[in-house]
């Protein structure tokens, strides 16, 4: 019998959030990415879905080099162990995942 395929879920990405934490309005972060305000309402909305391109430029609008189109479908409040660990010297990073690995064993 062949497996079944499901739909895809669409996974949230939180922009208005990480927008508003980074203290810019619709129209700012819009003047970054060289877009319109009704693109920005749209993708945060949720009614216009957001491409792969576009996540990173915003990504990149938002953070600069520091941050990756991944952490935007992470709330801003509840940051994911790689974003609180991005830019710590290699041997806190090594021993935070050691504990990290030690706990979900």
């Amino acid at each position: 019998m062949p497996a079944k395929i499901y739909p895809r879920r669409v996974r949230k990405v939180y922009l208005a959030e990480h927008r508003e934490a980074k203290g810019l309005t619709q129209k700012q972060l819009a003047e970054r990415l060289g877009s319109d305000v009704m693109t920005i309402s749209r993708w945060e909305l949720g009614k216009t879905a957001i491409s792969t391109d576009a996540l990173a430029a915003i990504s990149e609008a938002l953070w600069g080099d520091l941050g990756e189109p991944e952490d935007l479908y992470h709330h801003p409040d509840k940051p994911t162990p790689n974003q609180l660990l991005r830019g710590q010297p290699a041997d806190v990073v090594e021993n935070a995942m050691k504990m990290l690995m030690a706990i979900r064993k």
